[in-house]
C-alpha cells in the first residue's frame, strides 16, 4: 500500500456532488478480503476528495504518534497504521457530524454488508475493528491468541491467506487494529511491536492506570506509539529504561 499525495484540492462545495457520484461505482466493488476493504476505502476517499486529502491528517497522525521518515526500516507499517487510523477513526475533513470515512463510505454503500456473501462477510469484518493493546498469550502458526489489554478480554487472532503468525512471541505486546467478528479476528497491516524487554513497563502502566485511570484508550495509544518511536530511534538503549517514562 502507498501513500500517494499527488492530486487536486477538494473544496468544500463540490464535496458532496463527487460524494454522490462516487458512491454509486464503489457499491458494486466486491472485496476479496479485509485488505481490500481498506483499498477501496482510500479510493472512495481519493475520488471525492483528491489524493492530497491525506496530507493534513498525516500531519496530525505524525505530531501525535511520532514522526516518520521515508527512509525509516519501519515507514510503511507506520503509514499503514497511519491510513488504518485515517480511515476507521479520523472523523472525515469536509463533512459535517464528525464522522470517519469508513462510517461515511457504509452509508452510501449499505449494500456491502448486506448480503451473506464472503466480499459481504469481508465488509462485516472490516467494521468490526478494535484499536489497541494486544499481549500475544498462546503462540502458533496459523493461529494465536491475544488478550486485549484494555478491554481484558481474550481474542483468537487467525493467518490470513499468506500469512504466519509464527513470529510472535508468547507474552509480546502488539499494537494497532485487528478486524473480525465474534472471537474471530485477524491482523491488521500497520501493527507495531513493542520490545519484549519493555513489556514489563507496559504491564505495569496498565495496571496503574486501570487504578487511576487518566487517559483514554487513544491518549494511550498515542502515547505508546510515541514511545515506541524513541525506542527505534535509539536502540543502543535499554527498552525498558525508555518505556519506565510512560508511567513517570
Amino acid at each position: 500500500m502507498v501513500l500517494e499525495t499527488a492530486g487536486e484540492i477538494m473544496s468544500d462545495q463540490n464535496f458532496g456532488r463527487m460524494e454522490s457520484e462516487q458512491s454509486s461505482a464503489a457499491g458494486s466493488i466486491k472485496s476479496a478480503s479485509i485488505d481490500d476493504c481498506l483499498e477501496v476505502v482510500i479510493s472512495w476517499i481519493e475520488g471525492i476528495a483528491g489524493k492530497n486529502y491525506f496530507m493534513t491528517p498525516l500531519g496530525d497522525f505524525q505530531a501525535q504518534f511520532g514522526k516518520v521518515n521515508s527512509d525509516d526500516e519501519f515507514y510503511q507499517t507506520r503509514m499503514n497504521y497511519f491510513l488504518e487510523h485515517c480511515v476507521l477513526e479520523r472523523a472525515m475533513t469536509g463533512h459535517a457530524g464528525g464522522r470517519s470515512p469508513l462510517s461515511v463510505f457504509l452509508e452510501q454503500n449499505s449494500d456491502l454488508t448486506a448480503n451473506d456473501d464472503a466480499s459481504a462477510r469481508h465488509w462485516r469484518s472490516f467494521c468490526g475493528f478494535r484499536h489497541g493493546l494486544f499481549q500475544v498469550m498462546k503462540t502458533g502458526e496459523k493461529e494465536i491468541m491475544v488478550m486485549d489489554l484494555l478491554a481484558e478480554r481474550k481474542l483468537k487472532i487467525s493467518s490470513k491467506a499468506g500469512e504466519t503468525l509464527k513470529y510472535f512471541p508468547k507474552k509480546s505486546v502488539i499494537q494497532g487494529y485487528i478486524f473480525g467478528q465474534a472471537d474471530q479476528y485477524v491482523l491488521g497491516q500497520g501493527l507495531i511491536i513493542h520490545p519484549e524487554a519493555a513489556t514489563q513497563q507496559i504491564l505495569k502502566f496498565l495496571k496503574n492506570h486501570k487504578k487511576y485511570p487518566r487517559f483514554s484508550a487513544q491518549e494511550i495509544a498515542r502515547l505508546m506509539a510515541q514511545t515506541n518511536m524513541r525506542f527505534l530511534r535509539m536502540q543502543h538503549v535499554n527498552p525498558a529504561v525508555i518505556y519506565s517514562g510512560i508511567s513517570a
